[in-house]
């Protein structure tokens, strides 16, 4: 599937303005979301983002030059603006082998598919299956994080205080969180619509056990695997 034009053909028509902040949707969009764009993963990533970033303000500053000085800096400027197109280049290959064909993931990169595949009915989400838990900036914060899900989902997360959930816990497809009788630990939950969450107020030297669910039209995923942190 044809998700770009012909390498360069897709950049050549942005001027030197519109190039730039173009490009910085493309870095941000691949460098900022690792789950889906593993800098370990093969195919390996085209470059660093601080590599993509020099690329970037090189072609900036050069047309930023030409503009102000004419036709003597624009030398400086076909190349820098060349490399960028060619850097962008190898981001579109990348991103169109990890996307296969998944035009979300197409979109999460800042690139725009030629085309996308007909609208499908949706279904319930699948299990979360890959769950990070990190430390804070300051003591007795907590940052959970999971797989993305693509476009159109919604994501919650039950972060337990020293216990997990009991066996009897369990959410339905209807989004109803059934819980037992007398829990005697506290259970916060995250429910804003970002995978990324951030839990405050926890207690330093305590373990604590994460729990994500996923949502979309169709419903809600059963929870996923436990992975615990102790809090700093």
């Amino acid at each position: 599937m044809n998700l770009y034009s012909e390498p360069g053909v897709a950049y050549r028509h942005f001027s030197g303005v519109a190039l730039p902040p173009f490009a910085t949707n493309v870095m941000n969009g691949v460098h900022d979301h690792p789950v889906t764009f593993d800098p370990l993963g093969t195919p390996a990533l085209p470059s660093t983002k601080a590599h993509f970033l020099q690329v970037i303000n090189t072609a900036q500053s050069s047309y930023s030059e030409y503009d102000m000085g004419g036709k003597f800096q624009k030398p400086a400027f076909d190349t820098g603006f060349k490399a960028l197109v060619d850097l962008l280049d190898q981001y579109a290959i990348y991103v169109k082998d990890i996307a296969n064909g998944n035009t979300n993931n197409i979109v999460l990169s800042g690139f725009t598919p030629v085309h996308s595949v007909a609208p499908v009915k949706a279904i319930i989400p699948h299990q979360a299956a890959w769950v990070a838990i990190t430390n804070g900036d300051v003591s007795g914060v907590l940052d959970a994080e999971c797989e993305t899900f693509g476009a159109n989902h919604h994501y919650g997360c039950i972060a337990c205080e020293g216990h997990q959930l009991p066996d009897n816990v369990q959410i339905l497809p209807t989004g109803i969180l059934v819980m037992p009788a007398n829990v005697s630990f506290r259970i916060f939950h995250n429910f804003t619509n970002s995978r990324k969450k951030v839990f405050n107020g926890l207690v330093k030297g305590t373990e604590y056990y994460f729990y994500y669910y996923v949502s979309n039209s169709a419903g809600v995923s059963v929870l996923s695997v436990v992975v615990s942190k102790m809090c700093s």
